[in-house]
């Protein structure tokens, strides 16, 4: 009987429950989305390091080639409207896009540019209300950025996105007519790299990062016409472990305090699309000087809906060998993929078995790539061609930027370094199962050009064709 008696409480609890709750629930809209993905990545022949020496650009030979490893990620994204003026919306991963390996549990650690609640398995890598006011749309929460093309800001949500921006942020979205005003006020989780500027380097230390902005946009339909400008002052404190760009790879106790101009264009005439954004950055990097500017651009040309042709070309400025007043060196967005391996795979971090396989950000380079698609029915074709030359070399004597670990190292090559990053040819497949599902494969070759044979020492790297293939599967719902 007590048993029974316990029962017959919890049922009646549990029925009082349901019915005080359920008209709060009728009242609120509750809907979900997002995606899962599931893929395999085969890499051949990406070492390059001669006898296994780390000196240089060389990436060592590790135990696996080739390297081969499948990356499982599921992105559930819900949305609550509380009523007319007020939602609430969130993103919880399953995994991480970056680091998210078949048969590891292990936590990822925290990625470039991201803030996220928790180290496990799942965690919330947004949550934020929506607030519509007299004044604009006031949001404030853990939430996506994004601005223009992608370099600073990129929470690209396509297939190929691995390390979106996320951050605790504030923002009040005005418009005026075609006029759209948003400032912004944005906090970082301690310990992270940002686009642009070198990023935290020492995990013993731990100051975040602020970026204090203003985005100002003005959109035209009848022109088709979209201009930006985003103004963004970022600080780090002085506990950060900035690397001193031009004294070499101590951590100290520096910070950093710059501001970057981010100007953005978008522009449609017929059959024909032009996007451009072009970001300048000034201030102090661990109290020396940094000056820099990149650039990219986007143009696609859709003949029917059928074909198109696509031009993607960009700019990152290098970091110039010897003795340097001013650091000058930039960093695309590491989402901001020209191609499947040349600006994708990290190869020495798939060599060494750690940190994210698919940071290797635009940075010391100039690229140019074109791309031609067909679809028909569910198939659609690519094939693209990627040609990429360094903006800075070694000389062959003193000391020279390491673009790959971000520092000065010493040079005893005594020859100079050449420009060529080489060319890289893709092939994808993209299949669409249903309105939902789509199995896709994205083969490429890398011919690495004399850039990579550069060694510190007199033994030059042994660069050699690379193959990449990367099958997989997205559920988007």
């Amino acid at each position: 009987m007590p048993v029974q008696h316990h029962v017959m409480r919890l049922w009646f609890a549990s029925v009082l429950t349901v019915g005080f709750l359920s008209p709060v629930a009728q009242a609120l809209d509750f809907d979900w989305q997002g995606q899962f993905r599931a893929e395999t990545n085969t890499i051949f022949g990406y070492s390059n390091a001669p006898d296994g020496v780390d000196t240089g650009y060389a990436v060592p030979l590790k135990a696996d080639t080739p390297a081969n490893f499948q990356n499982l990620f599921l992105s559930l994204k819900p949305r609550i409207l509380v009523n007319d003026n007020v939602s609430i919306h969130g993103d919880l991963w399953f995994n991480a896009p970056d680091t998210g390996l078949f048969g590891s549990n292990a936590p990822s650690s925290p990625t470039y540019s991201n803030t996220s609640t928790g180290n496990g398995l799942i965690s919330a890598r947004a949550f934020f209300t929506e607030v519509a006011t007299d004044f604009g749309t006031f949001r404030i929460g853990r939430m996506p950025l994004q601005y223009g093309l992608g370099l600073i800001w990129n929470s690209d949500s396509d297939r190929r996105s691995r390390l979106p921006s996320f951050g605790d942020a504030m923002t009040l979205v005005t418009k005026l007519g075609a006029f759209k005003v948003s400032p912004i006020f944005v906090k970082y989780q301690q310990q992270q790299q940002q686009p642009g500027a070198p990023g935290v380097t020492n995990p013993a230390l731990n100051s975040g990062i602020t970026d204090y902005a203003l985005s100002l946009a003005y959109a035209n339909e009848d022109e088709q016409l979209d201009v930006g400008l985003l103004f963004l002052r970022r600080l780090a404190g002085s506990n950060s472990g900035v690397v001193d760009p031009l004294s070499g790879p101590t951590a100290g106790t520096a910070g950093y305090g710059y501001n970057i101009w981010d100007f953005y264009a978008k522009k449609k005439s017929g059959m024909f699309t032009v996007e451009a954004e072009v970001p300048i950055a000034s201030g102090l990097v661990a109290s020396k000087s940094f000056s820099t500017v990149a650039a990219a651009v986007k143009a696609r040309a859709d003949f029917s809906e059928n074909w198109n042709l696509k031009v993607n070309a960009g700019t990152a400025s290098g970091q110039a060998s010897g003795t340097q007043d001013t650091f000058t060196a930039f960093s695309f967005h590491p989402d901001y993929r020209p191609g499947l391996l040349m600006f994708n795979y990290n190869y020495r971090n798939i060599a060494n078995g750690s940190g994210s396989f698919f940071n290797n950000p635009v940075t010391n380079a100039r690229f140019l790539s074109v791309s031609g698609q067909y679809a028909s029915g569910k198939f659609s074709h690519e094939l693209l061609g990627l040609f990429g030359m360094a903006d800075q070399t070694a000389t062959g004597t003193g000391n020279y930027f390491n673009s790959l670990t971000g520092n000065y190292q010493t040079d005893l090559s005594g020859s100079a370094q050449e420009k060529g990053l080489g060319f890289e040819l893709d092939y994808s497949l993209g299949y669409d199962w249903d309105e939902f599902t789509r199995f896709g494969i994205d083969t490429g070759l890398f011919f690495p050009g004399a850039f990579y044979k550069f060694s510190a020492t007199s033994t030059p790297n042994d660069v050699k064709t690379v193959f990449g293939a990367q099958f997989g599967m997205t559920v988007k719902f």
